[in-house]
């Protein structure tokens, strides 16, 4: 298994972190495509470390490398998004988006389009829908 370092700074790390959990959030089923079936345990305790209160660096880090040695050259930074990730979409017409789907703790910054979407997002990391929120 992968050792996880983890400080208990009591908060969910820097806008930096909470950027990069969102784009963990956004593409884990993409990642976990990556993980072959005998590195999944490592894989499920580094997401269970991220998924805690503790500082996400560390988790962060561990996923790192896994990737790596999972043959993903850039590791986590092919999924981020300085990858092709953007922020949130304009609407239709190059209007902006007014509504949104956020995390559902307010752990991440990831944002969802909610226009001409009834249902909700599911937080891949979390499990729990998405919530709509008003953005502007």
């Amino acid at each position: 298994m992968a050792e996880i370092r983890t400080g208990d700074s009591g908060g969910d790390g820097d806008g930096e972190s909470r950027a990069v959990r969102s784009d963990i959030c956004a593409r884990l089923d993409e990642i976990r495509g990556f993980v072959p079936a005998e590195r999944r345990p490592e894989l499920e305790e580094i997401l269970g470390a991220l998924r805690g209160s503790g500082d996400p660096a560390g988790p962060q880090a561990a996923l790192h490398r896994l990737l790596r040695r999972c043959g993903v050259a850039a590791g986590l930074r092919a999924f981020t998004r300085g990858a092709g990730i953007g922020g949130l979409p304009a609407a239709v017409e190059g209007h902006p988006v007014v509504e949104a789907y956020v995390c559902p703790g307010g752990r991440c910054d990831r944002r969802a389009p909610a226009r001409n979407q009834p249902v909700p997002e599911t937080c891949r990391l979390y499990g729990e829908p998405m919530r709509r929120r008003r953005l502007s």
